[in-house]
C-alpha cells in the first residue's frame, strides 16, 4: 500500500479542527488542494474517512479507527527525523516504566535529570510488562525501567536490584498477627489480583503453582490503587512486590513476608539493541544505574512502623 504522508497530514488536520477551511489554513494549502489530498488518501485506503455532510466534519468508523494510529505514527516520524538531523541536540526521551516503579522511583531521578538537562523532555509510558515489551521490540522507546523476564534477543538488559513480595491483608484477617506466611497457607483464601497480563500476576501464579496451591481470583483489576481498595473492603488479599506497597500503608491494612517460596522480582533497565540513544537519554540511564543499582533487595515493611518501609543496607 502506498504510504500517503501528505494525505495523512490533511486527514489529521481536518479531524482535529473539524473544518476544511481551518485545516487548509494550518497546512498552508488552498481548500481544493486539501480536498485532493484527502481524496487520494481515501482512494489508497479504499474507505471513506470523513462524513462531509456533517457540520462540523465528523469521522466515519474507518476514520475513527485510523486517526489515533495516524497521529502517533506522524508524531514518531517527526521525532525520528529530528533525531536524525540533529542527534546531539535531541533532548526528547521516551521511556517505559511499570506504574509501581514509576511511583516509587522516577520522581527524584527525573528531577535531577531536569536540573542537568533543562531543555530535555521526558515522556513516560506507564504500562504493563507486556505492553513495555512490545514497545521495546518495536523500537518505540529509548529504554524501560521494568521487571526483567524472558526478554527477546534484540532487547538488552541491565539488572539493578531484586525486591521481595509481601502479602497485603486487612488487620483483622486471621493471619494478620503472623510475622510471615507460607504460600501453602493461602489455600482457599479469596484473592485480589492485578490483570492477567501483568508481570506481578505471572510471578504470583508461578509461586502458587510451586506451592501446589489452587486458588481462584475472586477480584481482578488493572490498577494497584483499586486492588488495595478491594483488599481494604474485605474482597480478599493480594501479593505485591516491595515497590508496590504504598507509603504510608492504609490504616486498616498490614503486610506479611511470604515464604516457601520466597518470591522476588528482578528490576532492571531494558533497551532495544538497535536504538541509538541521545546524550540526554544516555545520561538518564547512567543516573538510574547509579541511583538504583545499589538498591537493597530486602526492603521490608516495618511492623513497628505499622506498614512503613524500612530499607536494609545494600548487601556487599
Amino acid at each position: 500500500m502506498y504510504l500517503d504522508l501528505p494525505g495523512l497530514e490533511a486527514f489529521i488536520a481536518v479531524a482535529e479542527l473539524g473544518s476544511f477551511r481551518h485545516a487548509a489554513s494550518r497546512l498552508g494549502l488552498s481548500q481544493p488542494a486539501l480536498t485532493r489530498r484527502l481524496q487520494r488518501l481515501e482512494a489508497v485506503t479504499g474507505a471513506e474517512l470523513l462524513d462531509r455532510r456533517a457540520q462540523p466534519i465528523r469521522l466515519t468508523a474507518a476514520g475513527t479507527s485510523l486517526l489515533p494510529e495516524a497521529q502517533e505514527a506522524i508524531a514518531r516520524l517527526r521525532e525520528a527525523i529530528r533525531r536524525a538531523v540533529d542527534p546531539d541536540q535531541g533532548q526528547r526521551i521516551e521511556i517505559g516504566c511499570l506504574p509501581t516503579l514509576a511511583l516509587r522511583h522516577l520522581g527524584p531521578l527525573l528531577a535531577a535529570h531536569g536540573a542537568r538537562w533543562p531543555q530535555s523532555e521526558v515522556v513516560v509510558h506507564e504500562s504493563s510488562a507486556t505492553e513495555i515489551r512490545t514497545m521495546l521490540e518495536q523500537n518505540r522507546i529509548d529504554f524501560a525501567l521494568a521487571a526483567i523476564g524472558a526478554e527477546r534477543w534484540n532487547v538488552e538488559r541491565v539488572p539493578l536490584f531484586e525486591e521481595p513480595f509481601f502479602l497485603v491483608l486487612p488487620k483483622d484477617h486471621r493471619l494478620a498477627e503472623r510475622g510471615a506466611v507460607a504460600w501453602a497457607e493461602l489455600r482457599d483464601e479469596k484473592m485480589v489480583s492485578t490483570h492477567a497480563i501483568s508481570e506481578n500476576r505471572r510471578l504470583v501464579d508461578a509461586a502458587l503453582d510451586q506451592a501446589r496451591v489452587h486458588t481462584t481470583w475472586r477480584v481482578e483489576v488493572r490498577h494497584l490503587a483499586t486492588a488495595l481498595a478491594m483488599v481494604a473492603a474485605g474482597c480478599g488479599i493480594i501479593a505485591l512486590p516491595a515497590s508496590a506497597l504504598p507509603e504510608p500503608m492504609p490504616p486498616n491494612l498490614t503486610t506479611l513476608r511470604l515464604l516457601r517460596p520466597a518470591l522476588t522480582r528482578r528490576v532492571g533497565l531494558l533497551s532495544p539493541r538497535a536504538r541509538q540513544l541521545s546524550p540526554a537519554a544516555r545520561s538518564l540511564m547512567t543516573e538510574i544505574v547509579a541511583r538504583l543499582g545499589g538498591e537493597s533487595a530486602a526492603a521490608r515493611p516495618s511492623r513497628a512502623g505499622r506498614g512503613a518501609l524500612r530499607v536494609a543496607a545494600p548487601r556487599g
